[in-house]
């Protein structure tokens, strides 16, 4: 007898269709299941390699997302690095950034880490805050750092770093904060600056830069504090600078300005 039309063999077929849909999602949920302890583990691996948590660990958890400083997402990803302040020592490289794909906040702010500045760090596509302030950071800023195009606050503060600023700040187009002073950073202030439309805060203080203030820094016009003083800044002020409607602090203190002080201000 012919089957094909029969109540019985529909049953039979919708059951395996159902049986075999159930099984795909199994597997499937399987697999991302693995993925995703695949990647905790390697986050895990990179926190335990960098040593930063050697006294850190609470007694009897083997689960990183209980660690000091340390916060997850519901998937088990770290989304937040948090070490203010707590005698780290060794080069910052020792962390790998490549290993978080989804981190959004990294502080390490008050420490004494050393080294430069790697250009892994670029590889944390989803960061939003990076404060490395008061460390002992030495080498240049590395490119890269315009690869994360997320960024909101950026804080390299106190540290030792030289080298010039490197124009890819200027693609960091959702930054708020832009904290560069007490450095050894020299050369121009580069014009790219100015595509930091929503930019707030920008202080450059204390550091070895020459050149003319970029007539794009007008172009901030979201600017509420200013600084550039102790530095070898010359030539004319530009008028561009006060568009911003919004400045209430500005300090260019300890250059070497040829000009007047614009009307505009």
């Amino acid at each position: 007898m012919a089957c094909a039309f029969s109540n019985t063999c529909r049953a039979v077929i919708v059951f395996i269709w159902a049986a075999l849909t159930l099984l795909t999602v199994h597997v499937a949920s399987a697999t991302n299941i693995s993925i995703h302890v695949a990647a905790s583990e390697t986050e895990r691996q990179a926190l335990l390699n960098s040593g930063w948590w050697k006294d850190r660990i609470p007694h009897n958890t083997s689960d990183h997302c209980k660690w000091v400083g340390i916060i997850c997402d519901y998937e088990g990803s770290i989304i937040l690095i948090d070490l203010q302040e707590s005698n780290i020592k060794g080069e910052l490289g020792r962390l790998n950034f490549s290993c978080f794909p989804n981190l959004q906040y990294l502080d390490l702010w008050n420490n004494s880490l050393s080294g430069s500045i790697p250009s892994q760090i670029g590889s944390l596509s989803n960061l939003k805050y990076l404060g490395l302030d008061q460390n002992n950071l030495t080498g240049t800023i590395p490119k890269e750092i315009g690869s994360l195009r997320n960024l909101v606050g950026l804080d390299l503060n106190s540290n030792n770093l030289n080298g010039i600023i490197p124009k890819e700040i200027g693609s960091l187009r959702f930054l708020e904060v832009l904290e560069l002073s007490s450095n050894n950073l020299n050369g121009i202030i580069p014009k790219e600056i100015g595509n930091l439309r929503i930019l707030e805060d920008l202080s450059l203080d204390s550091n070895k830069l020459s050149g003319v203030l970029p007539q794009e820094i007008g172009n901030l016009k979201s600017l509420i504090s200013l600084s550039m003083t102790n530095n070898t800044l010359g030539g004319p002020i530009p008028s561009t600078m006060f568009r911003s409607m919004n400045l209430k602090h500005l300090s260019l203190g300890f250059n070497q300005f040829n000009s007047t002080i614009p009307r505009e201000i």
